[in-house]
Order: C-alpha cells, then structure tokens, then sequence
C-alpha cells in the first residue's frame, strides 16, 4: 500500500543499537557468511539484533551437542569416542539454524535491495527528472 501511494520511507537511521541506511549488498555473499557461521550474513546486511541471537544460540548448539569436541576427536581418527560424545539433541539444532541463517540473509538483502533501487528510483526522479516529463502510454515517439 505504501508502495502505491508513493509514502517515503526512512533510508537512514540511527539508534541505540546500530545505524541502519539502504545500501545495496549481494546476496550471494549474504549467503556465503551465513554459510562460514550463522549470523554472520545477518551482520553483513546490518541486521545487529537478529545476528546476536542467532549466534548466541550458535554457540549454545555447539557447547550443549560437543560438536567441536567430536570434530576433534574425528580428525584424530577416533571414530567411536567421537561419536559417543556428541549429544544427537543438540546435534540436530544445526541443519534448521544454518537454514534459517542463510534463508534469512539472502530473503533480506534482495528486500533491502528492492528498497535500494527504489529509493534511487525516487532520488533521480526528484532531483533530475523535469516535472513537465510525461511518459505517453501507447504512442510510439520516434
């Protein structure tokens, strides 16, 4: 609705816990940090608070399942200590928070995209654009 009414939006703000502005970023490297640790894409699109959680709770996955533990103990080659010491439970929060991480990430920098172009959209138009310009709809201009 705000979209057809043609409201301005905020593309620039400060506040207690980040300064956001509309920039355009790629997704695909969204994608790639979020891959590398969840909740790093998030701080690359400038998303402070949905990063802290979900690498907090990146952390927490990691202490309560002994993931890191496991790692260690499988490239040692210990096999079965490795498996017998990491906790299933836990194990399993991984595959939904790297999903959520990148869905996220890659969801919300094409959206801050679109907000991007748009607001350019908008600047040109107002800045350069003569106000007695009028596209002609159906007429060919040669």
């Amino acid at each position: 609705m705000a979209e057809r009414e043609e409201h301005r939006f905020n593309s620039f703000s400060i506040g207690a816990m980040e300064i956001n502005y509309v920039d355009k970023r790629n997704p695909v490297l969204a994608i790639i940090w979020s891959l590398f640790v969840p909740g790093l894409g998030q701080l690359y699109i400038h998303r402070i608070v949905t990063a802290f959680f979900v690498i907090i709770w990146c952390v927490v996955s990691f202490y309560y399942s002994r993931a890191l533990e496991a790692i260690s103990l499988l490239f040692l080659g210990e096999i079965a200590k490795s498996t017998s010491v990491v906790n299933p439970e836990w194990l399993l929060f991984f595959p939904s928070l790297y999903g959520f991480a990148v869905f996220d990430a890659y969801i919300n920098t094409v959206e801050n995209n679109k907000l991007y172009d748009k607001e350019q959209r908008a600047y040109f138009q107002e800045k350069y654009q003569s106000p007695l310009f009028r596209v002609l709809k159906g007429i060919k201009v040669d």
